[in-house]
């Protein structure tokens, strides 16, 4: 009978890391489909040598070390990127056609979500360019190298081919890391403040906005109590949020 259940259980283990397995194969993580606003976009790989010409803006501060759509953490001193539709990871060459100036990306992140513009540089590519102070200007995108470059989840999958047919504790460990990859961490963006709850609340009912709270807090400084209107966002969303001409003064509590 104990023999009967051990086996049971090392063909269930073994079941588990096949159909782990063929889903990482499955899905390439440098060109997934994702939607917006309605919209869905299907990122794909890009040829080296494709040049395009259009505008470029940058995003900074209130994103420094947030999770991009890569998974990585952004760093706004790094010479990173934000496209809809290149696959993560392309090498891409950006030169400012108003100051002349030029800066080598690599594309982790998506956006930017205005038909208007084309790409959404880092701080630091979009200061060696000249791009900071003018915030949108015209650029020519080429394409340096469209490589596949591999990822934390392919890395993952050969690790599971490696180990296939070890203890079963370790293939919960290896899917824990894996859906820690998916999570996303929620921050609050404080979209409005106002000192009469009733205007509060109909600003909360006029966006009907999800996951939006009030939250009443005492100002020492003008003995006042104030009431925050505050939403919960995904790093994604708070970008969009902060450009949005919608919500002028919106900024990131946490």
């Amino acid at each position: 009978m104990k023999l009967k259940n051990v086996m049971k259980k090392m063909m269930l283990v073994a079941i588990g890391f096949t159909l782990l397995s063929t889903t990482l194969s499955a899905k390439d993580v440098n060109i997934l489909a994702y939607i917006d606003r309605g919209i869905k976009y299907y990122p794909k790989y890009v040829k080296r040598g494709l040049v395009k010409f259009g505008k470029a803006s940058w995003y900074g501060k209130p994103f420094h070390r947030r999770l991009t759509a890569s998974g990585e953490r952004y760093n706004m001193y790094s010479m990173t990127a934000a496209h809809r539709t290149y696959a993560m990871n392309t090498i891409l060459k950006i030169t400012s056609l108003d100051t002349k100036k030029s800066v080598r990306v690599r594309v982790n992140d998506r956006g930017p979500f205005y038909s208007s513009r084309d790409i959404d540089l880092s701080y630091g590519a979009a200061r060696k360019i000249g791009l900071t102070k003018k915030g949108v200007g015209r650029v020519k995108i080429e394409v340096i190298s469209g490589n596949k470059r591999k990822n934390k989840l392919s890395r993952t999958k050969k690790r599971l081919d490696k180990h296939k047919h070890k203890k079963y504790a370790k293939v919960k460990r290896v899917k824990k890391r894996i859906i820690a990859k998916k999570a996303i961490k929620k921050i609050r963006v404080q979209l409005a403040s106002f000192y009469d709850i009733k205007s509060a609340e109909k600003f909360k009912r006029k966006h009907k906005l999800k996951d939006v709270s009030i939250v009443k807090k005492y100002i020492s400084s003008t003995k006042k109590t104030a009431y925050r209107v505050v939403v919960k966002q995904t790093s994604l969303g708070a970008k969009k949020l902060l450009k949005s001409k919608k919500f002028k003064g919106a900024y990131i509590v946490s």
